[in-house]
């Protein structure tokens, strides 16, 4: 199935032109009680803090508003002034949760990097207001999204440890965050605004918001230089050195027991295991991510081509459109994503095989892909074992036949 495919007889445009005029009714007609600043607080407490914590706030807030209410009562605040009782809720409650925006793992005071669920609540959040200003369709593309994720993060974590893995990452925020990076100033110079996020594990993200549409090709030069910056990163490549007997102990020999028979060996022997060990991987380690990104208007064309009946439903919100265009946004920019690193793939099997054996996800994967060259192997001989059988018999059938046709004459 194609990543995106035009509906009937419907071009493209047209899509995205019909989804639009649908969204525009959707929010004008939308009379949800909370406004988007009250459900982004209340959907990122909800999901980057705990209740002890949430309540606490909510003491907090309760407190300060009945300060605020005594002293209008003591000085007589005409009523307009009372309204500052609930800017002064945003503001507090923008100011404690603005902490809990970010990933606690992999963020640090020189490097902060927001969750995943910051910048999904401001993509919906700044769609809804981008609706607001009856905006032409020619504008979809103001709004993109990037995905990123680290190739051979478990073969890494596999020849040193779960500390030195996130010490590994922190590395690579300090790449992405970095507004000085040739991505980040090359997105900055092409007018768009940048929110990114480390979303658990491996993967990392970008929403993008772009003063005019942003191009595909500018989101896929981006994609680039990350990968160009992250790969020739001094730091990054010196966290894995091949030639150190700690690493190659804990790459080729997973198992405690395997490690214990390891140091039963004469030296000699040892030297020999670790020798052959450091054979089978690359000469240095390169670090590198897979990457891809997509823009609103496609996430629009994937979302008409896999529920266009819900898109011009009666039950349809404004909600529950956005959600679908911004999920299958984020959707599409992992697809391809993916795909770059199945490529990547495939071509470094062909001219690189030891950084593509590292690059399979663990010492387990290795074994059975060990385990696959061998009967591939095995495959070929009994292919070539039975190709030269069928030739013995056909060369017999003739000899046959020859000696029949002597007989008859």
């Amino acid at each position: 199935m194609p990543e995106i495919a035009s509906y009937n007889s419907e071009t493209q445009s047209e899509s995205v032109s019909r989804v639009l005029v649908r969204l525009r009714e959707l929010h004008a007609t939308s009379k949800e009680a909370k406004t988007d600043e009250e459900r982004i607080s209340e959907g990122m407490s909800s999901q980057i803090i705990g209740e002890t914590t949430q309540k606490a706030l909510q003491a907090l807030i309760d407190q300060e508003s009945a300060k605020l209410r005594s002293l209008a009562n003591t000085e007589g605040w005409e009523p307009a002034l009372c309204t500052q009782e609930s800017v002064m809720k945003q503001r507090l409650t923008a100011e404690i949760f603005r902490e809990h925006w970010f990933e606690s793992t992999l963020s640090k005071a020189d490097h902060p990097i927001h969750a995943a669920t910051y910048g999904t609540s401001m993509f919906r959040y700044d769609v809804r207001k981008f609706m607001a200003n009856n905006p032409s369709s020619e504008r979809i593309d103001e709004f993109a999204w990037i995905m990123l994720d680290a190739n051979g993060l478990r073969s890494f974590k596999d020849c040193t440890s779960h500390e030195e893995t996130t010490h590994y990452l922190q590395g690579v925020v300090r790449i992405l965050v970095n507004e000085e990076s040739p991505a980040r100033k090359l997105l900055a110079e092409n007018g768009v605004t940048v929110i990114p996020m480390a979303t658990g594990g491996d993967e990392f993200e970008f929403y993008l918001r772009g003063k005019g549409p942003i191009s595909q090709d500018l989101i896929d030069e981006a994609v680039r230089l990350f990968q160009q910056e992250i790969s020739a990163s001094a730091e990054l490549r010196a966290m894995l050195d091949f030639n150190d007997e700690g690493v190659l102990k804990q790459y080729g020999m997973p198992s405690s027991a395997e490690r214990k028979e390891f140091e039963k060996l004469d030296p000699d022997a040892r030297r020999e295991k670790l020798a052959a060990i450091r054979a089978t991987l690359p000469d240095a380690f390169l670090p590198s991510f897979a990457g891809g990104g997509a823009r609103l208007s496609e996430g629009i064309l994937r979302a008409v081509e896999r529920d266009d009946l819900g898109l011009r439903g009666e039950d349809e919100t404004f909600h529950t459109l956005r959600e679908k265009i911004v999920q299958a946004t984020i959707e599409l920019a992992e697809i391809r994503q993916k795909k770059n690193k199945e490529q990547e793939l495939k071509i470094l099997e062909k001219e690189n095989p030891k950084r593509y054996e590292f690059r399979l996800r663990n010492a387990e994967s290795r074994q059975l892909q060990a385990e696959k060259a061998q009967l591939e192997a095995k495959n070929r001989i009994l292919e070539e074992r039975n190709a030269l059988l069928l030739k013995q018999i056909a060369e017999t059938r003739s000899q046959v036949i020859e000696v029949i046709d002597l007989t008859s004459a």
